[in-house]
């Protein structure tokens, strides 16, 4: 089994480089779709049969499903392999067709007809960008005598006789439609795969025969240690102005704060209908703009105040994110400044320099999109969204009066379409004071506003308590805070658990009373933070992303106080769980949907993918530090210091715990990262190098948590060597991939990029604690270790 694991992940490794070196095609033919990977992957699944043979693993039914599981899905991908069909449909409008050209550009036919009544394509208001499309269809089936309507677009897929159609283009006159169409009859089989793999992967947490639930009941008696990585990006704007826009963003600053408060009281109808403040649809814009949630000390009201009333200043104003630095150089920009200005974005003839790569963008595949095309699209809407704001577009200030749907307009439908001098003078007196800095002026009509809004509006506004319960919470901002807490609560354990290992006299029922009083507080806060939220909407607060993030990090809090409430292993494991789940949710959270975006990176699938990636690269990086820590421990051995021996095996069970669980999550978030893909497109495994270095990983920690079996060599100088050294695996995935092998999710081009410095730095310190701690490597006894 190790060397066919071994030849999977050496074979998909060097692929990667083939793929960036000599194209897709090749890696392909010599590797992923070759006779000799195949046979690899077929006696692997062989293998692991014969092993539930032979152990009679069916005999503990929780190890027996997640390892069938493995062999059922990988039955679904070969019946996909060998009898899928993908290609391309195009369509005209008003026209039918029923045949598609497939990868291998043979012209098949379908049993039925489709039909393009209408191909929609959606730009952002005031511009030509595109940001969706989407194609309302017929169905005709002249044999089973059906016929019907469909509309298809990103994340909604049309299934029907076997075959699943995706939109994926468009023509360039936008008269016709390209979709994808696929046959797959193994997806049924991989999806059963995984689903048996996510349950038995979750139960093993909780049944009792497991090694996990075995390692568990060993670290409650023991000292417990644990570990949270952490990293924060700090950024400081900074950019040339005239004087006078200087002096006007520094009067701004201080004397707009009254007038933009009130401001931000108003309320405002979303697009989605949603009744809001102004202060809530302000921070949210703000937040997609420059990925802040203040700019330069003034807060989102301040910002979104002066926007619009001065947009020929805010226009020189570097408000606008750009991520990626071949965007920076494209635009011909400064790489080491993030935040950009609106007149950046454009020629001295008023051209947009984005045009010709937002086109080409739109006109790739999602799948084919790279992290420069998607910097690009995310991009474009930051200038639309600021084109937006600059025109008034996005504040849905005023009610229709006597509108049956309760519909709300911006300004300039208000100046242009209502009969109401009071309030467009109001209106144009609010804009004046703030475009002259006269803020104190401006307070009234702000006054007459809100009297307006609620005069027409009354049947749809929130009430004046909820508003200011909305305001109020999202001035304190309570789970940003909260994700900062969870995150140093898991670092004080780590240090207080570690010091406790020298330090005996540390471990007392005072210390462990402190910290489950402060477990409780903040279970107790999150509790009424998420009361609040609900109150505030007036639903269960479940219904997003965000919202689904934040529930899994109480959730996860809750199994740390009630479930695992003995171990301090649990509760820190808890806090490290919940705070990469709150600190997912933030990092969702600020880049809110304000308008009409590519529906396919709106997908639940691909944001809890993403959070679920990112806390199992937490908990393999703690197993990382518990190696190096263990290794170290290893150094300092000594016929004096026997005790160290005792903290080496704790920390060997606790690292193999950490393991298990990051490769759970890990194992997860890739297969939901799958099923995002083929409802998104229709594959769901394309061997992209991001993908394919996640494979490895897979197969890599999987070597590393059953290297215990190898009764032999096992001792706990190899698990924590090799779990410190399993992680490059991750920095490969991580970083390797977006900065050295071309890809979707690539920010590299191919070209070679110098290697830190402090890279060769931590190999080094790695090899040269190794090799230290090998003479000192055995232990009187090491049985424990691989005992089931």
């Amino acid at each position: 089994m190790i060397i066919l694991f071994g030849l999977l992940a050496l074979g998909a490794g060097v692929a990667t480089f083939i793929e960036n070196d000599f194209g897709t095609l090749k890696a392909r033919e010599i590797v992923y779709n070759s006779l000799w990977y195949e046979i690899t992957l077929f006696l692997s699944s062989i293998n692991l049969l014969v092993v539930i043979h032979k152990t009679k693993m069916y005999r503990m039914k929780v190890r027996f499903i997640f390892h069938i599981a493995f062999v059922i899905i990988l039955m679904g991908a070969g019946i996909t392999r060998y009898f899928g069909i993908e290609g391309v449909m195009s369509i005209r409008e008003n026209e039918k067709s029923n045949s598609f050209i497939t990868t291998q550009n043979i012209e098949l036919k379908i049993p039925f007809h489709i039909k393009l009544r209408d191909f929609e394509l959606t730009r952002y208001a005031g511009s030509n960008s595109p940001s969706s499309f989407s194609s309302e269809i017929t169905v005709i089936d002249n044999i089973n005598s059906n016929t019907f309507d469909k509309k298809i677009f990103m994340n909604n897929t049309m299934s029907y006789e076997g075959y699943k159609f995706f939109q994926t283009s468009y023509d360039t006159d936008e008269l016709g439609t390209i979709l994808s169409v696929n046959k797959d009859p193994g997806c049924n089989i991989t999806y059963i795969g995984y689903a048996l793999l996510f349950l038995g992967l979750i139960l093993t947490l909780f049944d009792n025969k497991s090694r996990f639930r075995i390692l568990i009941k060993r670290v409650q008696k023991m000292p417990i240690a644990s570990f949270i990585l952490i990293f924060s990006l700090f950024q400081v704007p900074s950019f040339a102005n005239d004087n006078y826009v200087e002096n006007y963003l520094k009067k701004h600053k201080n004397d707009s704060k009254a007038l933009s408060k009130e401001f931000g009281s108003l309320v405002v109808q979303t697009r989605m209908g949603r009744m809001k403040t102004v202060d809530s649809l302000n921070r949210e814009i703000l937040n997609k703009l420059t990925k802040k949630s203040t700019w330069q000390g003034m807060s989102a009201n301040q910002v979104m105040l002066g926007m619009f009333s001065r947009p020929e200043i805010w226009k020189k104003v570097p408000i606008i994110k750009v991520k990626t630095v071949k965007l920076k150089e494209t635009l011909r920009v400064p790489l080491k400044q993030n935040l950009f200005t609106f007149s950046d974005f454009f020629y001295s003839n008023g051209n947009y320099k984005l045009a010709r790569f937002v086109e080409e963008a739109n006109r790739l595949k999602s799948s084919q999109r790279g992290t420069f095309q998607r910097d690009v699209l995310k991009v474009d809407e930051r200038i639309n969204i600021a084109f937006m704001v600059y025109r008034g577009k996005l504040l849905k200030l005023f009610p229709i009066p006597n509108d049956e749907k309760q519909k709300w307009v911006d300004f300039k439908t208000m100046f242009t379409s209502f009969n109401n001098d009071d309030l467009q003078n109001s209106t144009r007196k609010l804009l004046d004071a703030s475009f002259n800095r006269n803020y104190d002026k401006g307070l009234v009509h702000v006054e007459n506003i809100k009297m307006y809004q609620n005069k027409f509006g009354h049947n749809v506004i929130p009430s004046q308590k909820k508003l200011k319960t909305e305001i109020w919470f999202n001035k304190i901002n309570i789970f940003s805070y909260l994700s900062i807490i969870y995150v140093l609560a898991g670092l004080i354990l780590l240090i207080y658990s570690l010091s406790s290992i020298f330090y005996n006299r540390l471990i007392n029922l005072k210390v462990h009373l402190v910290i489950a009083t402060i477990t409780t507080l903040l279970f107790i806060t999150h509790t009424i933070a998420l009361g609040i939220r609900w109150y505030i909407s007036g639903y269960i607060p479940l219904s997003n992303t965000y919202e689904t993030m934040i529930y899994i990090a109480y959730s996860s809090l809750i199994a740390g106080l009630f479930f695992f409430r003995k171990s301090l292993l649990a509760l820190s494991s808890s806090f490290l769980l919940a705070g990469t789940f709150m600190m997912s949710a933030y990092l969702g959270n600020i880049d809110p949907v304000i308008t009409n975006l590519v529906p396919v990176l709106q997908s639940v699938w691909l944001s809890i993918h993403v959070s679920v990636i990112t806390a199992s690269y937490g908990f393999l990086g703690l197993g990382a530090i518990l190696g190096f820590i263990t290794l170290m421990l290893f150094i300092l051995r000594s016929p004096t210091r026997v005790h160290i021996d005792m903290h080496i095996k704790n920390l060997t069970n606790i690292n193999e715990i950490t393991l298990i669980l990051g490769l759970i999550l890990l194992v997860i978030g890739n297969f939901l990262g799958a099923i995002w893909a083929n409802e998104s497109w229709g594959r769901y495994w394309g061997w992209d190098p991001k993908e394919t270095w996640a494979y490895i990983s897979i197969i890599i920690y999987a070597l590393v948590v059953h290297v215990r079996l190898l009764k032999s060599i096992y001792s706990p100088y190899l698990f924590s060597t090799l779990s410190l050294l399993a992680f490059s695996s991750i920095l490969m995935t991580y970083f390797g991939v977006n900065y050295y092998l071309a890809g979707m999710h690539s920010y590299a081009t191919g070209d070679p990029v110098p290697v830190p410095i402090w890279v060769y730095i931590v190999a080094l310190i790695v090899l040269v604690s190794i090799l230290l701690s090998y003479p000192k490597k055995n232990l009187k006894d090491t049985k424990q270790f691989s005992k089931i």
